[in-house]
């Protein structure tokens, strides 16, 4: 059975372990987070399990080509982040090409596409760091560690996300 070395970034402890074990060890830490950070950028519960699933689904099939030694939250969010940026793109086909639903009130189809105007302006970076710190919670510099980045550098882009959503 391929062995992998599993690092609890709870505990800092690092211990052998089969590849299974230390995927369904990831799993049991980060189902939430990436939960989370999947309804956050989606809005929609059923889409966000969806993408979740889809993302632990392709850290299985990459298991093996995986550094366990590594922290996986980081991959998995941006795994996410890129499934849900092509689900927008393909709910944003859909819409463009149907016609526009006559039940759903106005207003809130209106408001929708503003939402949906604004973010779009942003970078995938911007609105990565602006889900992370203002949606969920997370520290400037452990969001800028799950994106790869520099504390600055997110800040930067956080500033950079609320002006253009101001001016939207």
């Amino acid at each position: 059975m391929p062995q992998s070395v599993y690092r609890d970034v709870s505990t800092e402890i690092i211990v052998a372990l089969p590849i299974e074990t230390a995927y369904e060890r990831a799993y049991e830490a980060h189902w939430r987070d990436v939960f989370r950070f999947a309804l956050a950028w989606t809005n929609d519960w059923a889409a966000a399990e969806d993408l979740a699933q889809e993302s632990f689904e392709r850290l299985w099939n990459r298991r093996t080509r995986i550094d366990w030694e590594r922290p996986v939250l980081a991959w998995l969010l941006v795994t996410t982040r890129h499934l849900a940026t092509d689900r927008f793109r393909a709910l944003r086909r859909r819409v463009l090409r149907a016609p526009k639903a006559t039940t759903l009130d106005e207003t809130v189809w209106d408001r929708w596409l503003d939402v949906q105007g604004a973010m779009a302006l942003l970078s995938p970076l911007e609105r990565s760091a602006l889900v992370l710190t203002a949606i969920e919670g997370v520290s400037y510099t452990d969001a800028a560690t799950m994106l790869e980045t520099s504390a600055g550098a997110l800040r930067a882009a956080v500033s950079r996300a609320r002006d253009k959503l101001e001016v939207a």
